[in-house]
């Protein structure tokens, strides 16, 4: 008798998924996607914070080491030596306040800029909004920068100062911060994945940077014909505002506030709309 050979079932062929830009995206298509995978941006810098500090000796401290060591010296050499008058505000104070905005900003705007380029081997392996990582640094930060104020307020009442309860709108000029370095992030970070000579020139152009913002110097010591200039600075509003909502410092003027609102504003659409035009030669190029 013949036995007729059995069918064997067709192994099933693998499926193929293309994934394609919406032909209409837009800015909203950007925030959203941004907020809906708002917990893997979350994920991301809690993970950033434990590789940095997880082999060393004092762990998360050394967010609270750097400025306070970088206070010290800037008293010494710019109050003592130099003079730099403060508007009757302690210096170790006046410069402590200053440093943690623009420590925040310039670690956004360095570790944004080069988020791409570190997460290489995510990128490659993985699908998910590259929009996030340059976000992380912002999240990141935040958290050190909370831990560092808790060192000015006690700095603070050392010098017999109490803040100022405005105090509790230290969270919005941190969102602006965050946006403002997230802006320039969306921008720098696909340039450097391609031209690594943005990561290079980064950092030294973020130092000069400092020296031209009130970081270590009240503006009224800046000669009143150039202090317009400073007005065009964002992170000069910035920092002002945070030394007028803690140690009640002058409010920066009206116009600072518009010029504010407007780098904001613009570095974040022109950072979502380079960011997206550059993203398909990320994996290609990085």
């Amino acid at each position: 008798m013949t036995v007729a050979p059995m069918d064997t079932p067709a192994s099933p062929q693998p499926t193929e998924v293309v994934i394609r830009a919406r032909a209409d995206h837009h800015l909203m298509h950007d925030i959203a996607d941004v907020w809906t995978n708002r917990d893997i941006a979350w994920t991301l810098a809690l993970r950033e914070i434990q590789i940095r500090y997880k082999q060393s000796l004092i762990g998360i401290a050394w967010a609270l080491l750097q400025p306070v060591l970088t206070t010290a010296i800037f008293t010494f050499v710019f109050s003592y030596l130099a003079r730099i008058p403060t508007d009757g505000i302690p210096y170790p104070i006046f410069v402590f306040s200053g440093l943690l905005m623009w420590q925040y900003f310039s670690r956004v705007v360095v570790e944004a800029s080069g988020s791409l380029v570190k997460n290489e081997a995510i990128i490659t392996k993985v699908f998910f909004p590259r929009l996030l990582l340059p976000l992380v640094p912002t999240l990141s930060a935040a958290v050190e920068f909370l831990i560092a104020l808790v060192v000015l307020v006690a700095m603070m009442l050392a010098y017999g100062m109490v803040p100022s309860p405005l105090i509790v709108l230290l969270p919005l000029i941190l969102l602006a911060a965050g946006l403002l370095g997230y802006g320039i992030g969306l921008v720098l970070s696909p340039l450097n994945a391609i031209y690594r000579d943005v990561g290079i020139a980064l950092p030294f152009f973020v130092q000069i940077a400092m020296y031209l913002t009130p970081v270590i110097y009240p503006v009224t010591f800046v000669p009143p014909q150039y202090q317009w200039l400073y007005a065009l600075n964002p992170v000069a509003t910035l920092i002002d505002m945070m030394r007028a909502i803690i140690i009640a410092a002058p409010w920066p003027g009206l116009f600072n506030y518009a010029v504010l609102a407007a780098w904001v504003i613009g570095l974040t659409a022109l950072g979502l709309g380079t960011f997206r035009k550059l993203e398909p030669a990320i994996v290609d190029r990085i």
